[in-house]
Formats: C-alpha cells, structure tokens, sequence
C-alpha cells in the first residue's frame, strides 16, 4: 500500500468520524469521493468500501442530529419517490433479474443520498460549499485534462477517472459540461483568492479538456454551455466570445487532423459504423417499449449477453458484429428498461426541474437573497448538457444529475422560507414589537403554508 492510498484512507476515516458529528460534512464527503473518485486513482485504495463508510456515517449523524431539516415536498421529490417505485416494479418484473438487481441497488444509493442531501444542505453557506466541491472536484479532470492537451496539442483523448461513471471520454465530457456554469458562478461568488483561481482555472481549462475528449456529443454540448454562458452573462462574455472565435480561426489549421474527422462523421453518420449501432439500440429500445409499454425490459437488459432476443427487436442489422449494445442515449434508455410509463415520469422530472430552476432565476428577490436567482440560472445552464449530449449517452442514471435535481428542491424551500420569514416580518411590523396574542398562531399558520 502506497503513500497515496493511505492519505486518501486517512482523509475518508478523519470525514467519516466528523460525520458522525456533523452530518452535513457527510455530505461534503461523500460528494467528493462520488464525483472526483479520488480511490480510483490509487493501487490499493479503491478495493476498499470507502463510499459505503462514509455514507453510513453519514446517515448514522443524520439520525441523531437535530441539525437538519425535513425533505421539501416538491413536484421533484414527489416524481423522484415515483421513479424509485416504478423502477422497483420494473425490476421484480425484469427480463434479467439477476442483472437488473445490481443496478437498482446502485440507483437506490443515488436516490436515498439525494435525500440525505435535501435533509442536511440548507443555508446559503453549505449549499455554496456543496458546489464548491462538485465543482473542484470534477474540475480537477479539467485542469489535468486542459493542461495535458495544450502540451500535447490536443493528440490524445482526455479520459476520467478508470472504472468509475466518468471514466470513459464520452462521461468526462458530459460532466465537465455540466460543471462548467457552477464552476463560474462560484468563481464569482466566492470571497477566498486562492479557492476563487483555482475555480477560474476549472473554467478555462475544462474548456480544451472537453474538445480534446473527443467526444462528438460532448463537443456539442459545449457549444450549447457555452452559448447559453453568453447569452446569460451577455456583455461580461463578450470577451470570451471574441477570444474563442479568434482561437478557433487560429487554431483549425493546427488541430489534429483525427480530431476534425471525428467531428465531421457527425454530419456522415449513415457512413460512421458507431452512428448506426446507436440508430440499431435505439430502433431496439423503441419496439421494446411498444411490446412492453408499461414495465419494458428492466435495468441493463442490454447487457445480459442474450444477443438473440435483442437483435429480435432490431429494425435492421448491419455489417458489423450484431450484439446486444448499450442504448447510448439517456431517453432511449429509460424507455427500452422503464417502457413508455418509465419514459414519461423520467422526462417530467427532468423537464419539471428545469422548469422550476427556470422560475427561480427569474424571481425578484430581497438583496440579501438574490444568491437564490444566481445559483438556479446556474443550475439551468447545467441542465443543458445533459439534456443535449445526454441524447448520446446511457448517462440516465448519472448521480450527478440527480444532485442537482435535489439542490433544485434545496434552493425551492430556501425561496419559501425567506418568503414565510418575511411574511412574519410584516406582521410584526404591523402589529408592533410585541406580538399580541394569536399572532403565534398566525406564523405557525404562514410557516405551515410555506413549507
């Protein structure tokens, strides 16, 4: 066992014993171990449950901590409780049970620790620490892949973390792409210099780190950040409009010539053999859904090694080796494992959280929480990514997706009590510095109302 694998051992027991004390800081831990993997870049380090230690510690303060709060009741947390339960049906009813069971343990960890989440991350404090975190801890990919690519100009992929959801380049792109905002947000609200360059340095260098991944649908989806970055920042971004323009002007007769035919395949997808296997899934997942509308086929039917009834659901087969294959779009695969059913519960959630991330970026609010409005027009452009390049990607059950479907419902009651407090305000104000009798009453009653 190396240096490395006894520091991070360390770090995680030292986080696991505050837990217990402090949930919260649970929290903190757990998000970085699930999105940065530190274990995964040692030898030893990794063959050890260090995730499952510090969320049982963390759920262990949770019990007997008073410092928490009940998880908000939202359109989100309703539809999160009803996906659970569906993929629950769909799992007992599963083409492949023994394969199915092993990815619903994995999502219920997701779901119960969104949960645990909503429950100990509340105040402006801890929920800027949790982005704080996502963001350095994804970052790091950015600035190591960043760095490597302008010193190798740009010759090889950029890759996450091995045997991890980020591991492969299409994964790291798609999580740097949703970073990217949270990381300029926090940049900017941020009072410490050092933590402040450090998350300026996740921004500019996540940039390069994406494009070399060469991933098509990442590359896209940075586009899409990108412009939506400029539209939100408008006059602030102008800069950062004409430097990339003039870095690309520069730069494209100097970019690796396997890099341009990579992108240009995008548009010759009927002549790029990886683009029809993906049209050959999705053909698949579709008439799955329509044979089995409600229940479909349960979680990784794709990879229960059963080529044959697979390929019985294909539209076409091609000139490669047909086998079963990963649907390689997060719509595409909820509907061939959930059915039509699963499908539509899925998109509500998503839609749902934009929607509501939407609304509260465009809310007016008191100066002293006008952070709110920041941080979920942050959260929006993040969404963006993932509802883009995830089309690409079997990313449907991406922890950090569901993150932010949770800090979604987070900065929601964050609104809704400083709405009840100012309620309060009022009527003592109106009523005098010495409330009369009842008007406990009537802030229970406002409370209640608000949450």
């Amino acid at each position: 066992m190396g240096l490395r694998d006894v520091l991070i051992i360390a770090i995680i027991g030292v986080l696991a014993v505050i837990a217990l004390r402090r949930a919260w800081i649970g929290v903190l831990g757990w998000s970085w171990l699930g999105y940065m993997n530190p274990h995964k870049l040692t030898w030893a380090a990794q063959q050890y449950p260090l995730a499952q230690g510090i969320a049982a510690a963390t759920i262990m303060g949770l019990l007997f901590t008073q410092d928490r709060r009940p998880p908000p009741l939202t359109f989100e947390t309703v539809l999160l409780l009803l996906l659970g339960f569906w993929f629950t049906l769909t799992t007992v009813f599963a083409w492949y049970p023994q394969v199915a069971w092993v990815q619903w343990n994995a999502v219920f960890k997701i779901f119960l620790f969104t949960f645990v989440t909503m429950m100990l991350i509340f105040g402006r404090f801890r929920i800027h620490l949790l982005f704080v975190v996502i963001a350095l801890s994804i970052g790091f990919y950015g600035v190591k892949g960043g760095l490597f690519s302008i010193l190798t100009g740009g010759s090889f992929r950029v890759w996450g973390p091995g045997n991890s959801f980020i591991g492969d380049n299409n994964g790291i792109g798609l999580a740097l792409n949703m970073t990217l905002p949270l990381a300029l947000l926090v940049a900017r609200e941020e009072s410490r210099r050092s933590v402040r360059i450090a998350l300026y340095a996740v921004f500019w260098l996540s940039v390069p780190a994406v494009i070399f991944t060469y991933s098509r649908g990442a590359f896209l989806g940075l586009v899409i950040v990108m412009g939506a970055l400029f539209w939100r920042y408008r006059a602030r971004m102008f800069l950062l409009a004409v430097v990339a323009a003039l870095v690309l002007v520069l730069a494209k007769d100097y970019l690796p010539e396997r890099w341009v035919q990579r992108q240009e395949s995008t548009l010759d997808y009927q002549e790029d053999t990886s683009a029809m296997q993906r049209i050959q899934a999705w053909g698949v997942a579709w008439n799955i859904a329509k044979d089995r509308p409600l229940l479909g086929a349960g979680f990784n039917f794709e990879f229960a090694d059963n080529s044959v009834r697979w390929l019985s659901y294909a539209n076409f087969l091609g000139s490669w080796e047909n086998q079963t294959r990963a649907a390689h779009s997060i719509y595409f695969q909820i509907l061939g494992q959930h059915g039509i059913a699963g499908f539509i519960l899925f998109m509500m959630l998503l839609l749902g959280t934009f929607w509501r991330l939407h609304r509260l970026g465009r809310m007016e609010y008191a100066e002293d929480m006008a952070w709110i409005g920041r941080y979920a027009k942050a959260m929006e452009i993040s969404l963006l990514p993932y509802m883009v390049s995830g089309a690409f990607l079997s990313f449907a059950y991406f922890d950090l997706y569901y993150a932010y479907v949770g800090i979604s419902a987070i900065l929601h009651r964050e609104w809704r009590e400083a709405q009840a407090a100012a309620a309060i305000e009022v009527l003592e104000r109106e009523e005098g510095e010495v409330a009369p009798v009842g008007l406990s009453g009537t802030r229970g009653a406002i409370q209640r109302r608000n949450f």
